[in-house]
Formats: C-alpha cells, sequence, structure tokens
C-alpha cells in the first residue's frame, strides 16, 4: 500500500515551484540515491529528542555500537529539543526537501504525522527489509495500537514507552512528619501544606513542557480532553469535571503549594532538594536516579477521590521518512539493533521507560533490572491503566497543542478563571477541527 500525502506534495510543489516532482517509489516519497560515507556504508539521519538527562546517553552510546558493527550503515544522530520541536523542525527541512531518514514522533502526533508528512509505514519498511513477521512477533497487541493511527496505518516502530508517576524526596517527608506517599490529588495538597509550613521547601510541580501530564491530571478527576466517534474527533476540554481539575490546580498554585515553572528548571530544583515533589514521566527516572542527592521515591499517579487511575502513554514511535529503498533498508536495520532485548535492557534502564517489546520483558535482564530498583515499580504497575494520549487530527495538532498549554498559563496565571479558559479553548480547537 503506498503512502502519499496531500501536505508533501503541496511542500514539494511550493519549495520547486516548478510545477514537477521527483517520480514516486513504491513507498510513495520521492526516490533519490542513497548517501554513502567514504568506507562505503549508506548513511541514515535519526532524529531523536533525547537529552542526556533523559537517555541521551544511551542513545548515543548505541548509535556507536551499532556503527562499529554494521559493515554496511552508518547512522548520524541530530538532537531536537522535544516532540513538538521535532516536528516543527521536520517542516523546515521538508520545505527544503531534505528529509532525515528516521524520526521519533510522539503518540500524540500520531495523526498531524502521517497526514503532513511522506513516510514508510512500519509494517512496509519491515517487509521490505525480508521481516514481515518483525512487528507481529515483537509487540504486544496494545503497544501495536500505540504506534497506529485512526485509518490503521502502523505509521512507526513503538519505541519508547513511559507513563507519569509521582516522586518525592523522602527526606523532606520525614523532616515534614509524613509517612507515606500521596494517593490522592487532595492529599498532595494537602501533603503540600504541611512542607511549606515545616520546612519552607517548594512542595509541589506538575510537568509542564507538553500537555501529556496535564491530560493524567485532568482524567484522574474523569475528564478527558478529545473523544473519538469513528475518525470524527471532538474536544471535550469544558467538561465539568476539567472545570473542577483547573480550579483545584489553580488553587494550589495561588496558594503557593505548587509552582507554575518550566518543567527543567523544576527538575533542576528537585534534584538540588529544594522542591519536595514533582508529577513527571517515569522516563525521567534515570536522570534523578543519577543527579538527586538525597532519599527519591516513587509512586502511582494519583487520583481525585473517588476516581479510577488512568495514565496516558507516553513516548513515540520511530517513523521512517527515507527517500529510497535502500536506505528503507539501512534503516530496518538499525532498528533491528535498537530492539535487540539487551539494547531494550539499557534503553530502560538509561530513560526509565518500560519494557514495550514481549523478548524484552522476559529477558532475565529485565527482570533482574526491575529486582535491582524497586524505583521502577510505580510504573510498572500501571500498564493496565493506560489510556492513549490525545492524538489531534490533521492539521490541527500543532495549534490544538499550544491552544492547550495557553489555556494551563492562563489559568494558573489567573489572568481567566478556569471555566472561561477551558470553554475558549475547547471553542478554538473545535473550530481548527472542522
Amino acid at each position: 500500500m503506498q503512502t502519499t500525502r496531500r501536505d508533501f506534495l503541496k511542500i514539494a510543489a511550493s519549495v520547486a515551484g516548478l510545477g514537477i516532482l521527483a517520480p514516486l517509489s513504491a513507498c510513495g516519497t520521492p526516490s533519490s540515491s542513497a548517501a554513502t560515507t567514504d568506507g562505503g556504508k549508506v548513511q541514515v539521519e535519526y532524529w531523536h529528542t533525547n537529552p542526556q538527562s533523559r537517555g541521551g546517553d544511551t542513545v548515543e552510546a548505541q548509535i556507536e555500537a551499532f556503527n562499529a558493527q554494521s559493515a554496511d550503515v552508518e547512522v548520524v544522530a541530530r538532537y531536537n529539543d522535544g516532540y513538538d520541536g521535532l516536528m516543527k523542525n521536520l517542516q523546515a527541512d521538508a520545505a527544503a526537501n531534505k528529509m532525515p531518514d528516521l524520526v521519533q514522533v510522539s503518540y500524540s502526533n500520531i495523526e498531524y504525522f502521517p497526514s503532513t508528512f511522506a513516510f514508510t509505514p512500519a509494517d512496509q519498511v519491515a517487509k521490505l527489509a525480508g521481516k514481515s513477521d518483525f512487528i507481529s512477533s515483537e509487540f504486544p497487541d496494545n503497544i501495536i495500537k500505540l504506534g497506529t493511527d485512526s485509518r490503521g496505518e502502523v505509521v512507526g516502530f513503538p519505541y519508547a514507552v513511559s507513563d507519569p508517576i509521582f516522586y518525592y524526596n523522602a527526606d523532606v517527608f520525614a523532616e515534614a512528619g509524613i509517612d507515606k506517599a500521596p494517593e490522592t490529588w487532595q492529599e498532595v495538597r494537602d501533603d503540600a501544606r504541611v512542607i511549606l509550613d515545616k520546612t519552607g521547601k517548594q512542595p509541589f510541580h506538575l510537568q509542564e513542557n507538553d500537555t501529556w501530564a496535564l491530560q493524567a491530571y485532568l482524567a484522574c478527576n474523569g475528564g478527558d480532553m478529545l473523544k473519538w466517534e469513528g475518525q470524527k474527533a471532538q474536544a471535550t476540554l469544558s467538561d465539568d469535571a476539567n472545570v473542577k481539575a483547573m480550579e483545584f490546580y489553580y488553587e494550589m498554585v495561588r496558594d503557593k503549594l505548587a509552582i507554575h515553572i518550566s518543567t527543567d528548571e523544576a527538575l533542576k530544583a528537585f534534584n538540588a532538594g529544594d522542591l519536595a515533589m514533582i508529577a513527571t514521566s517515569c522516563a525521567n527516572l534515570a536522570g534523578i536516579e543519577k543527579a538527586a542527592q538525597f532519599t527519591v521515591a516513587t509512586s502511582k499517579w494519583p487520583v481525585f477521590e473517588g476516581q479510577r487511575r488512568r495514565v496516558p502513554a507516553g513516548g513515540c514511535v520511530l517513523a521512517v521518512t527515507s527517500s529510497d529503498d535502500a536506505r528503507r533498508k539501512a534503516v530496518m536495520e538499525f532498528v533491528e539493533y535498537l530492539y535487540q532485548a539487551d539494547n531494550i535492557v539499557d534503553w530502560v534502564k538509561g530513560t526509565g521507560y518500560v519494557a514495550h517489546t514481549k523478548t524484552a520483558q522476559e529477558s532475565d535482564a529485565m527482570k533482574q533490572l526491575l529486582e535491582d530498583d524497586p524505583l521502577r515499580a510505580a510504573a510498572a504497575s500501571q500498564v493496565d491503566d493506560i489510556i492513549p494520549w490525545a492524538a489531534w487530527p490533521g492539521d490541527s495538532a500543532q495549534q490544538a497543542q499550544q491552544t492547550i498549554s495557553d489555556m494551563r498559563d492562563q489559568v494558573l496565571s489567573g489572568s481567566k478563571d478556569a471555566k472561561t479558559a477551558l470553554t475558549d479553548a475547547n471553542d478554538k480547537i473545535n473550530g481548527l477541527i472542522k
């Protein structure tokens, strides 16, 4: 099945301004000869979003090890600042007609990416390389669904799978006389008040570098950001459950029980011992363990009283944007290497993500890792609570995400009340979808 996207054609036509596109290959991208190194290796450009604090060292080490053992392929990496930042950079390179070969695409962009860029579905890449059963044999069904869009295409190879967890400074908890992790958001608020009064530490931060953790927070009050009926999407931000949760969040910030700053700043404060609690991705675990100079503890994501836990799957797929079959085969060689059980274990160890392949989950090395590092238990225990990350359709995706971020800033700064801000954001996004 070919994958040729209308926006790619628009981009190519506008760039060339010349009216004629290059011939399309079997998978729908412009054909071209594969770039090679001086040693004759096919060169693959891989875009990732992993800083040093969240798996960057592991990415670099695995690329170096792959290049050393491969006779035919050399991978060159490019770091991008976040998933949405990668999409913006990809737009710019597509406009210049110089696409990379392999890119990390967040689950939140699983609808936007295939409607905007030329790519080859993961199952076709595997088939081209003679590995037709790679996806079905390697991934559990629920993980495959994370990489599948509303049209049923396997957009990419599921790679990073995380869920949000609760981190706290056990030493500060002891100083404040708190003897257990909070299980509800009401308990988070109460603990924050005690910590502020008794220790003077900044109490709490909820991840703000995207809308993923906010979705998890709202979902645990019974709220949803987005609902699908077939292939039709509708924003549901202004529902009462979301309004009440945002009012609660604002009151915590107003009362100095939560801090409204960037998550990078919050992680630095937490690791320095100046922030007592942070609700963020399990993917930050390795960085926190390495940097923190105190007793770190983790627990499940809190819920509102009377509600059940629902946490979106964070992370990404590896999507293939190569422009010819030689590159696609080279990409598949690299992908197979990354998904070897030992390399997945190293990836999980270096990031805090959960194991997502059958071979890695069943490996002795993974079982030993979970036994040796009990801090990982919180993320592993929430697998049954995972829901999809809200993926806004088509061209609305980037604007929808920004609109939600703006709404959060308006509420937490006090410039708009929660009901007004959520209603305005909801109406704007539904207008974009239509």
